[in-house]
């Protein structure tokens, strides 16, 4: 089985409105936010000015120019004051796509703890393949990425395409933590879990299987994610999503993939980790 590793990053994108001008007191909005259209406006200060002498006119207009002013600039600065606090939200967002693009991501697969014998690493460090017959349930060719699943970010996902599926079809992807012992398929061991091929189903930290899913053999293209957002673990086939599993372990986990029948093959797809978030 050969398996390949995909990899592309879509940042969302966040934008925010800037806060929105102080508006002169001049304007329509301003003096319907006392209550009155403009041209009434206009009419009372000629009906006032009529009445007062020059001096008197000038103050009393003025007033109700200072009193628009204020009450404008009220409501100015109560807009501004919340949109300070989406502007401080996409701002704590910034710097966590920020964070994101310091976080170092898996690229290949950790040749030093590859099950000794029982799989064979490709010199690209993304195909592996299990050449011998399979004698003992222990004897699992198993291979773990050279770092852990990012975790500051929404979601990580990856991919492997089955190249040839072997003598029995005994292959599982998953996440396992750094002490795995690389002897064993995936989920069959505490802090793990995997989705295996020959039976669909999922195992999550012991030898007993969930109903999950269907089979997979040569030709499909089998991913596993982790959505931090809801503390899920999802696997997919051919693009197709096939279930989900709570995530209950919080150290570090590793993308695993297991070979255990004779010509196993996968390869990493597209020579990449599929990177979302």
């Amino acid at each position: 089985m050969l398996v390949s590793l995909s990899s592309r990053k879509s940042p969302l994108l966040f934008r925010s409105s800037p806060p929105p001008p102080l508006q002169s007191p001049l304007s329509s909005s301003s003096s319907q936010f006392l209550g009155f259209k403009p041209e009434s406006f206009s009419t009372k200060s000629s009906e006032m000015a009529e009445e007062m002498n020059d001096s008197q006119c000038l103050e009393t207009i003025e007033s109700y120019f200072l009193e628009l002013w204020r009450l404008n600039s009220k409501a100015a600065a109560a807009n501004f004051e919340s949109d300070a606090e989406v502007t401080g939200a996409v701002q704590r967002l910034d710097d966590q796509e920020d964070d994101e693009e310091k976080e170092e991501i898996p690229t290949e697969i950790d040749t030093m703890k590859c099950s000794g014998g029982f799989s064979v690493v490709g010199p690209d460090k993304l195909s592996v393949c299990y050449p011998k017959e399979n004698l003992h349930g222990h004897d699992v060719g198993v291979v773990q990425s050279n770092r852990p699943a990012p975790s500051k970010r929404l979601v990580y996902y990856f991919e492997i395409f089955v190249k040839n599926a072997g003598a029995k079809g005994q292959i599982a992807i998953g996440f396992t933590t750094s002490g795995f012992k690389m002897c064993r398929q995936p989920g069959w061991e505490a802090n793990s879990y995997g989705y295996h091929g020959d039976d669909g189903l999922l195992y999550r930290g012991h030898g007993k299987g969930e109903v999950f899913g269907p089979t997979y053999t040569a030709g499909d293209t089998i991913g596993g994610g982790i959505n931090y957002a809801s503390q899920e673990l999802f696997f997919t086939k051919n693009g197709t999503i096939v279930g989900t599993v709570s995530k209950d372990v919080k150290a570090p986990l590793f993308p695993t993939v297991a070979v255990h029948s004779q010509n196993e093959e996968y390869v990493e797809h597209s020579c990449e980790w599929f990177l979302t978030c």
